[in-house]
């Protein structure tokens, strides 16, 4: 729900996964060529038409040539980035192919099933691809490293990672593996996620990205609960507490459209009404906060004492914004300390 401005730390991390995929020396553009010298041989039970066959075989050579991009190596399909993406999407909506028609690619002549074999499109760019065998656990280290410990569209569920190589959540594809095949690895498209919204969002496009290269597109949404109309009710009863997801700028037409597509795609709305009771002990938290807080935690912990640390003993969680996805339920907390307008900080 917050995005992660692409800097110097995260080229880096893009080009430590680029690194480890190549170190397989895999040979994608071989692999990706030999399905267009598949479907030539088995084009007697595919039956394309020679135009067809040829939009097939032109569509996987541009993979092939796009996996290292020797004209601009920042373009390569590994470490594409999503100002990128759409320049890509356009160019290969223009093939006339069918990703999902089932092509004979294989005979088998034993086994327990011999006989022709074959699979849809886009599964055979996706196997040429080594997306199942290498991605995750190349993947699953780096996510750590980089702090990300929640799913980035709810930012309620944990994404954890254990033993430095299982990670206990899924990576959604922004954009879908069938739709857009040749997305599959790239480094950019691949956003960790729990479960509900992966298998929610479907083989849908997420609005939301992770990355951005625009400092300004950081926040796009907000957490709105009215805490300030809880608290003149005077009756404390989190009735009153109605979590919104709205833009972060209700000026900004775009984010106010993302933010209700983002709504409908995870149901955010309904999945914050049922922890209406952390946004409420957050507002007890920022009504009650003064000095004593500050007074109790230095006397015990003076070792301890700067900003994040004081905030975590109040709140629970992290200060600064860059952090929400290292914790559960950061971003509602921390709107609802904007909307109260409290700002912990250190002498």
């Amino acid at each position: 729900m917050e995005r992660i401005l692409i800097n110097d730390d995260i080229l880096k991390y893009a080009q430590k996964y680029e690194q480890a995929f190549r170190r397989y020396q895999l040979d994608v553009p071989t692999r990706l060529r030999n399905i267009a010298s598949k479907l030539d041989k088995h084009n007697d039970k595919n039956k394309l038409s020679p135009d067809e066959l040829e939009q097939y075989k032109n569509y996987v050579e541009e993979i092939a040539n796009d996996y290292d991009n020797e004209e601009d190596e920042t373009k390569n399909l590994l470490v594409l980035q999503p100002q990128h993406f759409q320049e890509y999407i356009d160019k290969y909506e223009r093939f006339d192919v069918e990703l999902d028609k089932e092509l004979f690619y294989h005979e088998q002549g034993g086994g327990k099933k011999p006989g022709p074999k074959k699979n849809k499109f886009w599964k055979l760019i996706v196997d040429a691809m080594h997306y199942e065998s290498k991605v995750r656990p190349i993947m699953v280290p780096i996510i750590e490293e980089m702090g990300i410990r929640t799913c980035v569209y709810c930012n309620m569920q944990y994404a954890l990672t254990i033993d430095h190589s299982k990670g206990l959540y899924e990576l959604d594809h922004r954009f879908s593996k069938s739709k857009y095949p040749y997305l599959c690895t790239t480094f950019y498209n691949l956003q960790p996620s729990c479960p509900t919204c992966n298998h929610g969002k479907n083989t849908a496009t997420a609005g939301f990205g992770l990355y951005t290269t625009d400092s300004n597109e950081l926040h796009p949404f907000h957490l709105l609960s009215s805490p300030h109309l809880y608290l003149r009710k005077r009756r404390f009863d989190p009735q009153y507490i109605n979590i919104h997801l709205v833009s972060s700028d209700v000026h900004n037409l775009t984010n106010c459209q993302l933010a209700k597509t983002h709504e409908k795609d995870f149901m955010i709305d309904s999945a914050y009404a049922a922890v209406k009771d952390v946004a409420e002990e957050t507002i007890w938290r920022c009504k009650a906060y003064d000095d004593t807080y500050k007074d109790l935690f230095i006397k015990n912990f003076p070792e301890l004492y700067n900003k994040d640390a004081l905030h975590r003993f109040v709140f629970g969680t992290y200060s600064d914004d860059k952090n929400v996805h290292c914790r559960p339920l950061t971003k509602l907390i921390r709107d609802i300390e904007k909307d109260m307008g409290v700002i912990i900080k250190p002498d």
